[in-house]
């Protein structure tokens, strides 16, 4: 889609905080970029780690072109065991490098794919995975990308102060906001949420 019509794709469990036109005008296609802690204590694929929870583009845009043409290359056993291999951000940050390292020679403006910072589009960790996270900074081995993120990780409050970074557009509330306890250990989202069934939001239809 974003391909053949261009446009904005955003995953449902994203939060729009202000309009976000601003946010998108750097380039012809603006990708997210999930949030250092992602990168340095869960991701085996470094910085950035290209987000495809939101992505901007326009029509015919060669980065597009490039992340479909290489999707038959992770459709084996191992990457489609894991989404995050098979069509998520690990792919795209491989896919990214990729098509920087291709482009490099024959770069043109229209040609720029845009990495967001972390804070545009998804400025807090998952809830989930703070607490490993916190377990990782207490290891005398602790890597120093994530050592520097350490006091960031164990002062992070969960979302309770509701108070994001001020250049922030949207934020990311990932699995745990709707796919149960499991991964909601804390009851944040899932507690909070309003549930209804979606027939009250269909109004009949009144014939004159």
């Amino acid at each position: 889609m974003l391909y053949e019509y261009g446009g904005l794709y955003v995953d449902l469990d994203m939060e729009c905080l202000r309009p976000i036109d601003a946010s998108l005008n750097q380039s012809d296609c603006v990708v997210s970029q999930e949030p250092l802690e992602h990168a340095a204590f869960l991701a085996p694929v470094g910085t950035p780690l290209v987000s495809n929870a939101l992505m901007a583009c326009r029509p015919g845009h060669p980065f597009m072109a490039h992340v479909i043409a290489s999707l038959p290359a992770y459709t084996g056993w191992l990457t489609w065991n894991s989404v995050l291999w098979a069509t998520g951000p690990y792919m795209l940050t491989t896919v990214y490098r990729d098509y920087r390292r291709r482009r490099r020679r024959q770069w043109n403006a229209a040609d720029v794919v845009t990495v967001a910072a972390p804070g545009v589009f998804q400025p807090t960790p998952d809830d989930s995975m703070v607490d490993y996270m916190r377990r990782v900074c207490l290891r005398p081995d602790v890597a120093d990308e994530q050592r520097a993120l350490c006091a960031r990780v164990t002062g992070y409050d969960f979302g309770r102060s509701g108070v994001y970074p001020a250049g922030a557009f949207t934020v990311h509330h990932w699995t745990h906001s709707w796919v149960g306890r499991r991964n909601d250990p804390y009851g944040l989202l899932n507690d909070r949420m309003k549930r209804f069934d979606v027939a009250e939001l269909i109004q009949p239809v009144r014939h004159s």
